[in-house]
């Protein structure tokens, strides 16, 4: 039985060997908003979290530490990185560090700027095709060469959040649905606990959509060495698709729901390629506070 998109995914990305363990780093085959303008984006994320009143900036997803590592020595803030991986050897002492939510204490929130940049888009989740009765069913996938096939009807709760975010009507056969509902979950609890700790505010960036301009055909793809390519759950390469930014928001108090670009030339950026709209600049930037 071949496992659906999600168990793979899971798999690939963060099981035993999984891309995001690999000793390159996402930074060996992607880039980020930090590797395009580190300090005047650093100097940003510093004055929003003053902004917000927080003595603290956690990165939630924070790779081998480049945003942390520009925060180093701008504002005053204490710095805490999370990620799947142990404590890079090259980080700055003045970066704390988990590795992994359940290792990051409850104090390190307090009065906090909690960051996901670039992350949501790697929480797996599950991809359905309509089938040629026009029915959404569950796509499952061949970990070794990435072949798929239709399994069977998608969780209960799953259709739920379809019927409310990616409507079936108006689709044809082959085209896909990525079920948001597990960045949704995701996102939601990572807020209330960092609310519940007494953070300041949560910021998520990443490229997203919203249910005017869902893609049809989906947008599960790989990256690997710079390039996109087709996507093979087979830990060799980054998968990602994008994030439906609205039902994430949908979850809590949003303070702020634009674009990058517009949020970080608020925020005093001028570097072209963070403000470019049909790039960087054009990722969904949602604030939300308790």
């Amino acid at each position: 039985m071949l496992p659906t998109w999600q168990e793979a995914w899971q798999g690939a990305l963060y099981g035993p060997g999984g891309f995001y363990l690999r000793p390159e780093g996402p930074a060996g085959h992607f880039r980020t908003a930090a590797h395009a303008a580190p300090a005047q984006l650093a100097a940003a994320v510093s004055r929003l979290a003053d902004s917000v009143g927080a003595r603290r900036i956690v990165d939630v997803g924070a790779g081998r530490g480049e945003l942390l590592t520009s925060l180093v020595g701008v504002g005053s803030q204490e710095l805490w990185g999370v990620d799947v991986v142990p404590r890079p050897a090259s980080l700055s002492p003045r970066v704390h560090w988990a590795a992994g939510l359940s290792e990051l204490p409850n104090e390190a929130l307090a009065d906090a700027l909690v960051v996901a940049w670039e992350l949501l888009d790697v929480v797996p989740l599950s991809v359905l095709e309509l089938d040629e009765s026009g029915s959404a069913s569950v796509v499952l996938v061949d970990p070794r060469t990435g072949r798929e096939r239709l399994g069977g009807p998608g969780r209960l709760q799953d259709r739920l959040w379809i019927d409310q975010w990616w409507p079936l009507d108006g689709l044809e056969e082959g085209d896909r649905i990525e079920v948001g509902r597990y960045r949704d979950l995701f996102w939601r609890r990572l807020v209330q606990r960092a609310c519940s700790a007494g953070a300041k505010a949560a910021l998520c960036v990443d490229y997203a959509h919203t249910r005017a301009d869902r893609p049809a055909l989906g947008s599960l793809t790989g990256f690997r060495g710079g390039r996109a390519v087709p996507p093979r759950p087979d830990g060799s390469m980054d998968i990602t698709a994008h994030v439906a930014i609205d039902s994430v928001a949908a979850g809590g108090s949003v303070a702020e729901l634009t674009t990058q670009a517009r949020a970080l030339a608020a925020l005093g950026v001028s570097d072209p390629e963070l403000l470019d709209p049909g790039g960087l600049g054009g990722f969904a930037w949602l604030l939300q506070v308790p």
